[in-house]
């Protein structure tokens, strides 16, 4: 049994930009709604994983979507929005003004320390990472080979799962697009 964890394509999206933090929750909500940059398209490794997998699942955004279109399949088996990406906050300040970098990293560490405005605690979003680890565990038992096209903090966190349930993988979870993390389990285990 397999799971293979994917990083969705690149977005199409510029993520040069200098903005306040009120500007960089509206540049969250384009990025959401982002598909990919079909400039970025996927290495062959990434086209190979696809088609050796029995079970195709994506979140509902449309970057996994559509990355599961760039690799060849024009419809997944299932997508779930349990498998979003986990939401980021932002802020109402008008300064000062920073790479869409830096707010990420900034609004994702206060997001471990408790700060959520109007987002998922991350909390909630551990558990439900969880509760993802455990559908896809499922899905491996009754297909054998399940590829999930996700989102980078998402697959983390399930990783992170998956290696306590007994999951084994010689990979980091995928940070960078097209990335994947294979994780094997030679043994049915109850999820």
């Amino acid at each position: 049994m397999q799971i293979v964890l994917m990083r969705h394509g690149r977005p199409a999206i510029d993520t040069t930009q200098w903005l306040n933090a009120r500007d960089f929750g509206a540049w969250v909500e384009r990025y959401e709604a982002a598909a990919i940059d079909p400039a970025y398209p996927p290495p062959a490794t990434a086209i190979e994983q696809a088609r050796q997998a029995a079970y195709l699942l994506c979140s509902t955004l449309p970057r996994s979507l559509s990355s599961a279109n760039a690799l060849g399949m024009e419809t997944p088996d299932g997508h779930d929005a349990a498998f979003r990406e986990m939401e980021m906050p932002s802020a109402d300040w008008r300064y000062p003004m920073l790479p869409v970098t830096a707010w990420a990293v900034l609004f994702r560490l206060a997001w471990t320390f408790g700060y959520h405005r109007d987002t998922e605690s991350f909390t909630a979003a551990k558990a439900r990472a969880d509760d993802c680890a455990d559908v896809l565990a499922r899905l491996a038992v009754a297909h054998g080979k399940v590829l999930f096209i996700g989102h980078g903090t998402l697959n983390w966190f399930i990783a992170r799962a998956l290696r306590r349930a007994g999951w084994h993988s010689p990979d980091k979870a995928a940070r960078h697009h097209w990335q994947s993390a294979i994780f094997s389990r030679t043994t049915p285990q109850s999820p």
